[in-house]
């Protein structure tokens, strides 16, 4: 089955059919949710990545067992939409305003000595400004839009929806471009031998929220918003 991943797919598609090689493309650095229509060859290149070891790793991730994960394709429109409120949603409105404290005070006390960490706590902030306004517009706006296409697909309410859902890609571009500025700036979160509890602690939970962010963004870009 693995087999079946080739140069010319899309990343984006490659993740929702086997999900497992989502841990792939992390671990290459290759953004497969904001990135996602772009073909497998076209990020080889970008990135100068080794074909070889890239399609090894992808396709044995495509034929190891699978997991207790949905198979996401399978959702309706208002199934997944109510999946991505109720986790992806519910997580960063807990998630955000905690990092916040984190990220402020590791700057604070770190900043100092590490003056990257203000430029980190400028960007976050951005990032979560961005992310509380744009959950808001998804909640109210576009994905009773959805819905409302899914019930009566007519051309004027396509229309309408594609206009919303191009808005909503860039802002995930947007917000896609922060979590890479952080993650490089940090060295990939790279620790420095005496960081406190606290600094540990703001690192491995960036780090969650990337992680979070680029499921969430996958699951709307590559597939709910693919369905319009």
């Amino acid at each position: 089955m693995g087999m079946n991943i080739q140069l010319m797919d899309r990343v984006g598609d490659i993740v929702t059919n086997y999900p497992k090689t989502a841990e792939v493309f992390k671990e290459f650095r290759i953004d497969f949710c904001c990135g996602g229509n772009k073909s497998l060859l076209q990020v080889i290149r970008d990135q100068h990545i080794e074909v070889e070891i890239l399609l090894k790793s992808l396709r044995e991730a495509a034929v190891s067992p699978k997991s207790e994960e949905l198979n996401w394709n399978e959702l309706s429109s208002s199934e997944l939409i109510d999946h991505i409120v109720s986790i992806h949603h519910g997580y960063l409105k807990s998630a955000l305003p905690q990092l916040s404290e984190y990220v402020k005070k590791v700057a604070r006390v770190h900043g100092p000595n590490q003056p990257e960490l203000f430029q980190v706590h400028q960007w976050f902030e951005t990032l979560r400004s961005d992310m509380e306004h744009h959950m808001e517009k998804e909640e109210l706006e576009a994905f009773p839009a959805v819905i409302a296409y899914g019930n009566d697909p007519t051309e004027a309410k396509r229309e309408r929806l594609l206009e919303i859902l191009n808005t909503l890609e860039h802002e995930h571009e947007g917000s896609g471009d922060l979590l890479k500025q952080i993650r490089e700036i940090t060295g990939d979160y790279e620790l420095p031998k005496d960081a406190c509890t606290t600094f540990q602690l703001t690192f491995l939970k960036l780090e969650e929220l990337e992680s979070d962010m680029f499921q969430h963004i996958h699951l709307e870009n590559n597939i709910l918003f693919n369905r319009a």
